[in-house]
């Protein structure tokens, strides 16, 4: 598969722009870079004040994957501001697509002859205008704590699947709202009716990586979070972790190894100590109906606030 070079600045409109936020994740994000830039796709990136040198890896990847990079700090984590920067900053260069990429995670094609920016573009030129991805959730276990590997797509060989509720690539219409659901479901103007890929792409998502880092960052996400944000956000789940181990290195007889051949195993065999379900929106239909629930928030919250 030929690795194709991110050209900057664009010479006409971009295919595509991936959107992504940091925060303290120096383990990992250059990885994630790296990866995104493998599969052409150029990113815009904000930094949310991170502490642990995220950022200055970040600096040096820009005019290289990086478009823009802004950093925005806030007293609390404000997700909401934050999707809405980003589309805002994505949208100011115009591109066909948009991707919202969180740090932590590795998007990958199903097609094993095809990267995802030719993935999409193959999707794109089919009529779809929305991409699914299967959540896979990568578990460090009792078999990788003496790995030396600095990959940590080599290091972490376990996973579950564990939702498919991302629906975080699609076509760029004006007047999209982004941020509604924290980033899994765009919701396209009215005019714009929903053709939903039938091949679901793939999510690596890898927010536990060791007991240290994973106990720091659930302090942290905590401290962040307000109970507001806790709530919309989903974000209680991190109070279900306790501080013991466990929670943290999950033992590799509750999770499915990969071997990087391309086959998954689509069954939530370990829930991430969640304990909630997400939507199985499997049709261009249900997102519909999904979509214009939202809108219903959408016009309702507009006419409150005109009153």
């Amino acid at each position: 598969m030929k690795i194709p070079q991110v050209r900057l600045p664009f010479r006409k409109r971009p295919f595509i722009i991936g959107a992504m936020s940091v925060y303290n994740e120096s383990d990992i994000v250059e990885q994630t870079i790296r990866h995104m830039h493998n599969q052409g796709i150029p990113l815009i990136v904000i930094d949310n004040g991170s502490s642990d040198g995220s950022y200055d890896i970040l600096k040096k990847y820009v005019g290289d994957t990086i478009i823009e990079l802004s950093r925005i700090e806030t007293k609390s984590f404000k997700w909401d501001f934050i999707l809405r920067s980003l589309y805002n900053m994505v949208g100011k260069y115009n591109p066909m697509w948009m991707i919202f990429i969180d740090d932590d995670e590795f998007y990958e094609s199903p097609f094993p002859s095809l990267n995802l920016s030719e993935a999409i573009r193959q999707e794109s030129s089919k009529g779809y205008n929305l991409i699914q991805f299967n959540n896979f959730e990568f578990w460090p276990t009792e078999k990788d704590q003496d790995s030396t590997c600095v990959d940590i797509r080599q290091k972490i060989k376990y996973y579950s699947w564990n939702d498919n509720w991302r629906f975080k690539c699609f076509r760029n219409y004006e007047g999209t709202n982004i941020d509604e659901t924290g980033g899994h479901l765009p919701i396209f103007p009215p005019r714009v009716r929903v053709n939903l890929s039938p091949n679901k792409f793939i999510l690596r998502h890898y927010m536990i990586r060791s007991y240290e880092q994973g106990l720091r960052k659930i302090k942290t996400r905590l401290a962040r979070h307000d109970e507001y944000g806790k709530k919309k956000w989903g974000l209680k789940l991190y109070e279900k972790f306790g501080e013991d181990e466990r929670y943290f290195i999950i033992d590799s007889s509750r999770l499915t190894k990969y071997n990087e051949d391309g086959q998954w195993v689509l069954e939530r065999k370990f829930d991430g100590h969640r304990g909630y379900g997400f939507p199985s929106l499997c049709t261009s239909e249900h997102v519909e109906t999904e979509m214009n629930k939202f809108r219903d928030v959408l016009r309702n919250r507009a006419s409150q606030s005109v009153k």
